[in-house]
């Protein structure tokens, strides 16, 4: 498919996303909610989301260096925000993660098919923790009756189960990689619950009081979602799951919504650090 078309598709989806959100809320109620949100908490959020994109920047530079490339760290650091600002506004063409792979192999002449498992991994290895954090919280909150077929604490076991899987499949596939995938795991983990305090104070920002741990686990499913390469940067994908998951967590759709914009502007804000930032061939 042509970059032009892919780029006009994921517009097209995310505008149509949030068409049928902004149809179902009231978009008064969170014009209001937004006009009304504290910048103080606000840059304390930015601030940690991107504490956040740091880390997750070094636990990326973890795997390049374990196939032996002397990567400098704030280079790395460079390439991950050129990274995060084509992965946001410019998914049509070859996206971040092709444009970090491209550089690398340019510069260290490492073969395409490594670069590319490093990147993969170390997206999977941030989903795997996701996943975790989201069977933590849904083993805690009280869920609707008749949501899963076994008790809430069934989905941790569920997660160390196919964890566990993973982990054999790596070292099948990508010994190389098994010595360094607790620390990088424990790196994701930190990475997740830095952008849970990021939500924290979006929710302090709009004064919006309720549960909690039922706004964060909606975030967690919300970023699941955005992985999803349909939309410009998760944009409408967030939302829906924000709106489909509110009432049956107990919490307000609109509330809901307008936390999910907020961290997609702050997400879109620290993107643009991707403009200004110059990397010079090696």
């Amino acid at each position: 498919m042509k970059p032009w078309l892919k780029w006009t598709l994921k517009i097209g989806l995310s505008g149509l996303a949030l068409y049928l959100i902004f149809r179902k809320i009231s978009w008064e109620q969170t014009w209001k909610l937004l006009s009304h949100a504290n910048f103080g908490w606000l840059f304390i959020a930015f601030v940690f989301f991107n504490i956040s994109q740091i880390l997750s920047a070094k636990r990326a530079l973890c795997f390049y260096r374990t196939l032996g490339i002397p990567l400098d760290y704030f280079l790395n650091l460079k390439l991950y925000y050129k990274g995060m600002f084509y992965n946001l506004f410019l998914p049509g063409g070859i996206g971040g993660d092709g444009y970090k792979v491209h550089f690398l192999y340019k510069a260290y002449h490492k073969p395409v098919k490594k670069l590319v498992s490093a990147t993969l991994i170390d997206r999977l290895n941030g989903l795997a923790l996701l996943g975790f954090l989201i069977a933590l919280l849904g083993s805690i909150i009280k869920l609707p009756k008749n949501w899963l077929p076994f008790p809430n604490w069934g989905l941790i076991v569920i997660f160390f189960i196919g964890f566990g899987i993973c982990i054999w499949i790596l070292h099948k596939l990508f010994p190389v990689y098994i010595p360094i995938i607790f620390k990088t795991s424990i790196w994701s983990l930190g990475i997740q619950i830095l952008q849970l305090i990021s939500v924290f104070f979006i929710i302090r920002a709009l004064h919006i009081e309720g549960d909690l741990l039922a706004y964060f686990l909606l975030f967690l499913l919300s970023s699941v979602a955005a992985v999803i390469p349909f939309t410009i940067g998760g944009a409408g994908a967030r939302e829906i799951v924000f709106v489909a998951g509110a009432p049956l967590l107990g919490v307000i759709s609109t509330e809901a919504v307008a936390i999910s914009l907020l961290f997609f502007i702050l997400t879109a804000i620290a993107s643009f650090i991707g403009i200004v930032i110059k990397i010079k061939k090696l």
